[in-house]
Protein backbone atom coordinates (compact mmCIF):
# COMPACT_ATOMS: atom_id res chain seq x y z
CA UNK A 1 0.00 0.00 0.00
CA UNK A 2 2.84 2.50 0.32
CA UNK A 3 4.40 1.85 -3.05
CA UNK A 4 0.32 3.05 -3.89
CA UNK A 5 0.27 5.94 -2.11
CA UNK A 6 3.00 7.59 -3.23
CA UNK A 7 2.18 6.91 -6.76
CA UNK A 8 -1.58 8.40 -5.74
CA UNK A 9 0.59 11.40 -4.04
CA UNK A 10 2.18 12.21 -7.58
CA UNK A 11 -1.24 11.53 -9.21
CA UNK A 12 -2.83 14.01 -7.07
CA UNK A 13 0.09 16.37 -7.56
CA UNK A 14 0.02 16.27 -11.67
CA UNK A 15 -3.85 16.48 -11.74
CA UNK A 16 -3.56 19.66 -9.04
CA UNK A 17 -0.90 20.98 -11.83
CA UNK A 18 -3.50 21.01 -14.53
CA UNK A 19 -6.53 21.85 -13.18
CA UNK A 20 -4.76 25.08 -11.70
CA UNK A 21 -1.63 25.91 -14.06
CA UNK A 22 -2.51 24.37 -16.95
CA UNK A 23 -6.02 24.98 -17.84
CA UNK A 24 -6.14 28.40 -17.29
CA UNK A 25 -3.46 29.08 -19.45
CA UNK A 26 -4.90 27.73 -22.17
CA UNK A 27 -2.47 29.33 -24.82
CA UNK A 28 0.32 27.00 -24.07
CA UNK A 29 -1.99 23.71 -24.21
CA UNK A 30 -0.22 23.09 -27.65
CA UNK A 31 3.23 22.86 -26.00
CA UNK A 32 1.68 21.06 -22.95
CA UNK A 33 -0.15 18.33 -24.76
CA UNK A 34 3.15 17.70 -27.18
CA UNK A 35 5.90 17.95 -24.89
CA UNK A 36 5.36 18.55 -21.47
CA UNK A 37 2.38 16.37 -20.73
CA UNK A 38 3.95 13.23 -22.19
CA UNK A 39 7.30 14.25 -20.21
CA UNK A 40 5.40 13.86 -16.91
CA UNK A 41 3.77 11.07 -17.43
CA UNK A 42 7.03 9.22 -19.00
CA UNK A 43 7.94 10.42 -15.44
CA UNK A 44 5.42 8.69 -13.76
CA UNK A 45 5.52 5.85 -15.60
CA UNK A 46 9.44 5.43 -14.64
CA UNK A 47 8.51 6.14 -10.75
CA UNK A 48 6.07 3.77 -11.26
CA UNK A 49 7.94 0.82 -12.51
CA UNK A 50 10.48 1.70 -10.50
CA UNK A 51 8.43 0.99 -7.42
CA UNK A 52 6.49 -2.17 -8.71
CA UNK A 53 9.62 -4.07 -10.21
CA UNK A 54 9.30 -6.70 -6.81
CA UNK A 55 5.43 -7.14 -7.38
CA UNK A 56 3.90 -9.27 -9.92
CA UNK A 57 0.91 -10.22 -11.12
CA UNK A 58 0.30 -13.40 -13.23
CA UNK A 59 -2.31 -13.08 -16.60
CA UNK A 60 -3.16 -16.46 -18.15
CA UNK A 61 -4.30 -16.83 -21.56
CA UNK A 62 -3.88 -12.91 -22.10
CA UNK A 63 -2.61 -13.64 -25.97
CA UNK A 64 -6.07 -15.51 -26.56
CA UNK A 65 -8.02 -12.44 -24.58
CA UNK A 66 -6.54 -9.73 -26.59
CA UNK A 67 -7.45 -11.44 -29.65
CA UNK A 68 -10.86 -11.56 -28.55
CA UNK A 69 -10.96 -8.39 -27.28
CA UNK A 70 -10.00 -7.46 -31.15
CA UNK A 71 -12.66 -9.05 -32.73
CA UNK A 72 -15.09 -6.90 -30.48
CA UNK A 73 -13.28 -4.28 -30.84
CA UNK A 74 -13.40 -4.36 -34.70
CA UNK A 75 -16.94 -4.86 -34.60
CA UNK A 76 -17.70 -2.01 -32.77
CA UNK A 77 -15.58 0.16 -35.24
CA UNK A 78 -17.93 -1.19 -38.24
CA UNK A 79 -20.75 -0.41 -36.25
CA UNK A 80 -19.71 2.79 -34.85
CA UNK A 81 -19.60 4.40 -38.47
CA UNK A 82 -22.06 2.17 -39.97
CA UNK A 83 -24.40 4.40 -37.33
CA UNK A 84 -23.10 7.41 -39.69
CA UNK A 85 -25.99 6.40 -41.83
CA UNK A 86 -28.37 7.17 -39.95
CA UNK A 87 -26.68 9.88 -37.49
CA UNK A 88 -25.41 11.71 -40.60
CA UNK A 89 -21.46 12.90 -40.12
CA UNK A 90 -19.49 15.54 -38.88
CA UNK A 91 -15.79 16.81 -39.74
CA UNK A 92 -13.57 16.22 -36.64
CA UNK A 93 -11.76 19.17 -35.75
CA UNK A 94 -7.96 17.75 -36.05
CA UNK A 95 -5.57 18.50 -38.65
CA UNK A 96 -5.44 15.77 -41.12
CA UNK A 97 -1.89 16.78 -42.36
CA UNK A 98 1.02 14.20 -41.73
CA UNK A 99 2.48 15.90 -39.21
CA UNK A 100 -0.38 16.55 -37.15
CA UNK A 101 -1.90 13.46 -37.15
CA UNK A 102 1.94 11.85 -36.09
CA UNK A 103 1.63 15.10 -33.93
CA UNK A 104 -1.69 14.00 -32.23
CA UNK A 105 -0.81 10.20 -32.45
CA UNK A 106 2.15 11.07 -30.42
CA UNK A 107 0.25 13.44 -27.50
CA UNK A 108 -2.78 11.19 -27.17
CA UNK A 109 -1.43 7.63 -27.83
CA UNK A 110 2.02 8.28 -25.83
CA UNK A 111 -0.29 9.12 -22.80
CA UNK A 112 -2.75 5.79 -23.02
CA UNK A 113 0.08 3.57 -22.86
CA UNK A 114 1.70 5.58 -20.19
CA UNK A 115 -1.38 5.85 -18.13
CA UNK A 116 -2.08 1.72 -19.12
CA UNK A 117 1.45 0.94 -17.31
CA UNK A 118 0.87 3.02 -14.63
CA UNK A 119 -2.32 1.40 -13.70
CA UNK A 120 -0.69 -1.97 -14.17
CA UNK A 121 1.06 -1.08 -11.09
CA UNK A 122 -1.38 0.17 -8.87
CA UNK A 123 -2.66 -3.07 -9.64
CA UNK A 124 0.02 -5.14 -9.73
CA UNK A 125 1.17 -3.47 -5.83
CA UNK A 126 -1.41 -4.50 -4.29
CA UNK A 127 -1.63 -8.23 -5.71
CA UNK A 128 -5.01 -7.68 -7.44
CA UNK A 129 -7.11 -6.10 -4.28
CA UNK A 130 -10.62 -5.16 -4.95
CA UNK A 131 -10.47 -2.07 -3.20
CA UNK A 132 -7.21 -1.20 -4.94
CA UNK A 133 -8.96 -2.33 -8.17
CA UNK A 134 -11.74 0.06 -7.03
CA UNK A 135 -9.52 2.96 -6.20
CA UNK A 136 -7.46 3.07 -9.21
CA UNK A 137 -10.72 3.01 -11.30
CA UNK A 138 -11.47 6.11 -9.24
CA UNK A 139 -8.46 7.95 -9.57
CA UNK A 140 -8.04 7.37 -13.42
CA UNK A 141 -11.30 8.24 -13.61
CA UNK A 142 -10.90 11.71 -11.96
CA UNK A 143 -7.63 12.29 -14.35
CA UNK A 144 -8.88 11.81 -17.56
CA UNK A 145 -11.70 14.18 -16.73
CA UNK A 146 -12.00 17.41 -19.63
CA UNK A 147 -11.58 20.13 -16.95
CA UNK A 148 -11.68 23.23 -19.41
CA UNK A 149 -14.88 24.80 -18.95
CA UNK A 150 -15.59 22.15 -16.22
CA UNK A 151 -17.91 23.86 -14.36
CA UNK A 152 -20.18 25.04 -17.39
CA UNK A 153 -21.64 21.29 -17.22
CA UNK A 154 -23.15 22.37 -14.13
CA UNK A 155 -25.20 25.44 -14.63
CA UNK A 156 -28.13 23.85 -14.60
CA UNK A 157 -30.15 20.47 -14.05
CA UNK A 158 -30.36 19.64 -18.20
CA UNK A 159 -27.34 20.34 -18.37
CA UNK A 160 -25.83 18.53 -15.53
CA UNK A 161 -28.43 15.42 -16.58
CA UNK A 162 -26.94 15.21 -20.22
CA UNK A 163 -23.04 15.84 -18.51
CA UNK A 164 -23.88 12.96 -16.34
CA UNK A 165 -25.25 11.01 -18.56
CA UNK A 166 -22.80 11.58 -21.70
CA UNK A 167 -19.69 12.09 -20.23
CA UNK A 168 -19.05 11.28 -16.18
CA UNK A 169 -21.23 7.84 -16.42
CA UNK A 170 -19.26 6.91 -19.55
CA UNK A 171 -15.87 7.59 -18.08
CA UNK A 172 -16.10 5.59 -14.96
CA UNK A 173 -17.40 2.64 -16.65
CA UNK A 174 -14.64 2.97 -19.29
CA UNK A 175 -12.39 3.46 -16.99
CA UNK A 176 -13.87 0.43 -14.54
CA UNK A 177 -13.30 -1.82 -18.12
CA UNK A 178 -9.98 -0.97 -18.35
CA UNK A 179 -8.78 -1.69 -14.87
CA UNK A 180 -10.93 -5.23 -15.18
CA UNK A 181 -8.47 -5.33 -18.37
CA UNK A 182 -5.46 -4.99 -16.96
CA UNK A 183 -6.44 -7.82 -14.20
CA UNK A 184 -7.85 -10.48 -16.27
CA UNK A 185 -5.68 -9.72 -19.93
CA UNK A 186 -2.65 -7.19 -19.39
CA UNK A 187 -1.95 -4.05 -19.93
CA UNK A 188 -2.03 -4.75 -23.90
CA UNK A 189 -5.43 -5.19 -23.68
CA UNK A 190 -6.08 -2.15 -22.00
CA UNK A 191 -4.11 -0.11 -24.46
CA UNK A 192 -5.46 -1.58 -27.42
CA UNK A 193 -8.97 -1.19 -25.84
CA UNK A 194 -8.09 3.27 -25.51
CA UNK A 195 -6.11 3.24 -28.83
CA UNK A 196 -9.35 1.72 -30.59
CA UNK A 197 -11.93 4.37 -29.01
CA UNK A 198 -9.70 7.26 -28.92
CA UNK A 199 -7.74 7.23 -31.58
CA UNK A 200 -9.96 6.89 -35.09
CA UNK A 201 -10.92 10.74 -34.79
CA UNK A 202 -7.07 11.60 -35.49
CA UNK A 203 -6.63 9.69 -38.01
CA UNK A 204 -10.28 9.94 -40.11
CA UNK A 205 -11.56 13.49 -41.25
CA UNK A 206 -14.99 12.53 -40.46
CA UNK A 207 -17.10 10.84 -37.51
CA UNK A 208 -20.61 10.13 -36.68
CA UNK A 209 -22.44 12.78 -35.44
CA UNK A 210 -23.79 11.57 -32.31
CA UNK A 211 -26.40 13.39 -29.85
CA UNK A 212 -25.78 12.72 -25.96
CA UNK A 213 -28.17 9.90 -25.57
CA UNK A 214 -26.32 8.28 -27.88
CA UNK A 215 -23.05 8.91 -26.72
CA UNK A 216 -24.49 7.73 -23.38
CA UNK A 217 -25.87 4.55 -24.74
CA UNK A 218 -22.84 3.27 -26.64
CA UNK A 219 -20.13 4.73 -23.97
CA UNK A 220 -22.20 2.26 -21.62
CA UNK A 221 -23.05 -0.52 -23.79
CA UNK A 222 -19.40 -1.12 -25.43
CA UNK A 223 -17.87 -1.80 -22.42
CA UNK A 224 -20.41 -3.88 -21.04
CA UNK A 225 -19.80 -5.60 -23.67
CA UNK A 226 -16.47 -6.15 -23.15
CA UNK A 227 -16.89 -7.65 -20.28
CA UNK A 228 -19.14 -10.24 -21.11
CA UNK A 229 -16.76 -11.07 -24.13
CA UNK A 230 -13.60 -11.21 -21.66
CA UNK A 231 -14.79 -13.05 -18.71
CA UNK A 232 -16.55 -15.70 -20.87
CA UNK A 233 -12.82 -15.98 -22.34
CA UNK A 234 -11.21 -16.02 -19.23
CA UNK A 235 -14.04 -18.91 -17.65
CA UNK A 236 -13.62 -20.98 -20.41
CA UNK A 237 -9.73 -20.98 -20.85
CA UNK A 238 -9.28 -21.09 -16.78
CA UNK A 239 -11.81 -22.99 -15.43
CA UNK A 240 -13.01 -26.28 -15.95
CA UNK A 241 -16.91 -26.38 -17.01
CA UNK A 242 -19.35 -28.48 -17.88
CA UNK A 243 -20.84 -27.61 -21.50
CA UNK A 244 -24.20 -26.60 -19.89
CA UNK A 245 -21.76 -24.49 -17.47
CA UNK A 246 -19.62 -22.58 -20.42
CA UNK A 247 -23.34 -21.99 -22.37
CA UNK A 248 -24.40 -19.63 -19.49
CA UNK A 249 -21.40 -17.74 -19.74
CA UNK A 250 -21.92 -17.68 -23.75
CA UNK A 251 -21.78 -13.93 -25.11
CA UNK A 252 -24.54 -15.31 -27.33
CA UNK A 253 -27.06 -15.28 -23.95
CA UNK A 254 -27.07 -11.86 -24.07
CA UNK A 255 -27.24 -11.19 -27.46
CA UNK A 256 -31.59 -10.69 -26.77
CA UNK A 257 -30.35 -8.40 -24.12
CA UNK A 258 -28.09 -5.95 -26.63
CA UNK A 259 -30.68 -6.55 -29.24
CA UNK A 260 -33.68 -5.28 -27.25
CA UNK A 261 -31.30 -2.55 -25.84
CA UNK A 262 -30.78 -1.17 -29.59
CA UNK A 263 -34.73 -1.22 -31.25
CA UNK A 264 -35.14 0.15 -27.46
CA UNK A 265 -33.05 2.96 -28.02
CA UNK A 266 -33.50 3.14 -31.76
CA UNK A 267 -37.18 3.32 -30.96
CA UNK A 268 -36.92 6.29 -28.20
CA UNK A 269 -34.90 8.46 -30.86
CA UNK A 270 -37.36 8.09 -33.60
CA UNK A 271 -35.31 6.07 -36.07
CA UNK A 272 -38.49 4.11 -36.84
CA UNK A 273 -41.46 5.17 -38.48
CA UNK A 274 -43.18 4.73 -35.02
CA UNK A 275 -42.04 7.09 -32.11
CA UNK A 276 -43.22 7.58 -28.38
CA UNK A 277 -44.26 11.03 -27.08
CA UNK A 278 -44.75 11.73 -23.49
CA UNK A 279 -47.46 14.06 -22.85
CA UNK A 280 -46.68 17.04 -20.87
CA UNK A 281 -50.14 18.76 -20.12
CA UNK A 282 -53.59 18.18 -19.56
CA UNK A 283 -54.86 19.94 -22.73
CA UNK A 284 -56.52 16.66 -24.39
CA UNK A 285 -57.58 15.17 -21.71
CA UNK A 286 -59.61 13.18 -21.34
CA UNK A 287 -58.62 11.21 -24.41
CA UNK A 288 -55.17 10.97 -23.00
CA UNK A 289 -53.72 13.09 -20.05
CA UNK A 290 -50.63 14.40 -18.36
CA UNK A 291 -48.16 11.61 -18.13
CA UNK A 292 -49.66 9.25 -20.85
CA UNK A 293 -47.51 8.18 -23.44
CA UNK A 294 -48.70 8.42 -27.33
CA UNK A 295 -47.15 6.49 -30.68
CA UNK A 296 -46.48 8.91 -33.25
CA UNK A 297 -46.73 7.52 -36.72
CA UNK A 298 -44.59 9.74 -38.52
CA UNK A 299 -46.12 10.54 -41.83
CA UNK A 300 -45.13 11.04 -45.41
CA UNK A 301 -45.98 14.32 -47.46
CA UNK A 302 -48.91 11.96 -48.99
CA UNK A 303 -50.00 10.80 -46.06
CA UNK A 304 -50.45 14.28 -44.42
CA UNK A 305 -52.36 15.72 -46.99
CA UNK A 306 -55.05 13.37 -46.49
CA UNK A 307 -55.39 14.08 -42.94
CA UNK A 308 -59.02 15.34 -42.06
CA UNK A 309 -60.82 16.38 -39.43
CA UNK A 310 -60.80 14.79 -36.34
CA UNK A 311 -57.47 13.30 -36.63
CA UNK A 312 -54.84 13.87 -33.47
CA UNK A 313 -51.31 15.06 -34.67
CA UNK A 314 -48.19 16.04 -33.49
CA UNK A 315 -47.31 19.42 -35.10
CA UNK A 316 -44.35 22.29 -34.17
CA UNK A 317 -45.24 25.27 -33.00
CA UNK A 318 -42.50 27.84 -32.58
CA UNK A 319 -39.75 26.10 -30.66
CA UNK A 320 -42.12 23.47 -29.16
CA UNK A 321 -44.14 19.91 -30.42
CA UNK A 322 -47.94 20.13 -29.44
CA UNK A 323 -50.08 17.02 -29.72
CA UNK A 324 -53.43 18.04 -30.57
CA UNK A 325 -56.69 17.21 -32.94
CA UNK A 326 -57.62 19.00 -36.16
CA UNK A 327 -60.04 21.08 -35.37
CA UNK A 328 -60.69 22.78 -38.82
CA UNK A 329 -59.38 21.74 -42.33
CA UNK A 330 -58.64 25.42 -43.53
CA UNK A 331 -55.63 27.08 -46.19
CA UNK A 332 -52.83 29.12 -45.82
CA UNK A 333 -52.66 32.42 -47.00
CA UNK A 334 -50.87 31.09 -49.91
CA UNK A 335 -53.80 28.62 -50.69
CA UNK A 336 -52.24 25.24 -49.21
CA UNK A 337 -53.26 22.81 -47.12
CA UNK A 338 -53.38 23.87 -43.13
CA UNK A 339 -55.11 22.74 -40.30
CA UNK A 340 -56.85 24.53 -37.29
CA UNK A 341 -56.03 22.27 -34.21
CA UNK A 342 -57.14 22.30 -30.57
CA UNK A 343 -56.48 20.42 -27.36
CA UNK A 344 -59.73 18.76 -26.42
CA UNK A 345 -59.56 19.98 -22.81
CA UNK A 346 -59.23 23.95 -24.43
CA UNK A 347 -62.49 25.99 -24.59
CA UNK A 348 -60.69 27.47 -28.08
CA UNK A 349 -59.22 26.41 -30.53
CA UNK A 350 -54.91 27.28 -31.14
CA UNK A 351 -54.04 30.37 -32.59
CA UNK A 352 -51.58 29.84 -35.15
CA UNK A 353 -52.41 27.72 -37.64
CA UNK A 354 -50.53 24.40 -38.37
CA UNK A 355 -48.44 24.26 -42.42
CA UNK A 356 -48.36 20.49 -43.83
CA UNK A 357 -44.16 21.52 -43.50
CA UNK A 358 -44.77 21.40 -39.83
CA UNK A 359 -46.67 18.60 -39.07
CA UNK A 360 -44.89 15.40 -37.82
CA UNK A 361 -47.09 12.64 -37.41
CA UNK A 362 -50.71 11.06 -36.90
CA UNK A 363 -51.21 9.99 -32.94
CA UNK A 364 -51.97 6.18 -33.43
CA UNK A 365 -52.59 5.07 -29.54
CA UNK A 366 -51.58 5.95 -26.46
CA UNK A 367 -50.42 4.46 -23.32
CA UNK A 368 -51.34 5.22 -19.76
CA UNK A 369 -48.83 6.78 -17.31
CA UNK A 370 -46.03 5.46 -18.66
CA UNK A 371 -44.65 8.82 -19.61
CA UNK A 372 -44.76 10.10 -16.21
CA UNK A 373 -40.44 9.81 -15.75
CA UNK A 374 -40.01 12.11 -18.87
CA UNK A 375 -42.83 14.53 -17.61
CA UNK A 376 -40.94 14.45 -13.98
CA UNK A 377 -37.74 14.90 -15.67
CA UNK A 378 -38.88 17.75 -17.66
CA UNK A 379 -40.45 19.60 -14.93
CA UNK A 380 -37.09 19.55 -12.82
CA UNK A 381 -34.97 20.66 -15.67
CA UNK A 382 -36.76 23.42 -16.76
Amino acid sequence: MKKNLIIYGILALYLLFNVFVIVPNRSEMSLYNELINPLMWIVICAVAIFLGKDSGLRVRSGVNKTQSLLIVLIIYIILYFLSGLIFGFERTPYSKDILSVLLNLWSFGSIIILQEYVRLQLVKNENKKMYSLILTTLVFFVLNLNYSNFLDNFTDFKTIFIYVSSVLLPAIVESAILTYLIYTSGVKASIIYRLFVTIPPFLIPIVPSLDWFVTAVVGVVLPLAVYIYINYVNVVKNERLSRGERKRYSPVVYIPVFALIAIFAAFVMGLFKYQPVAVLSGSMSPTFNRGDAVIINKLTKQEKNELKKGDIIQFISGTKYVVHRIYRVTNDEYGNKAFITKGDHNNAPDSDKVSLDNVIGKVSFSIPLIGYPSVWLTGVIS
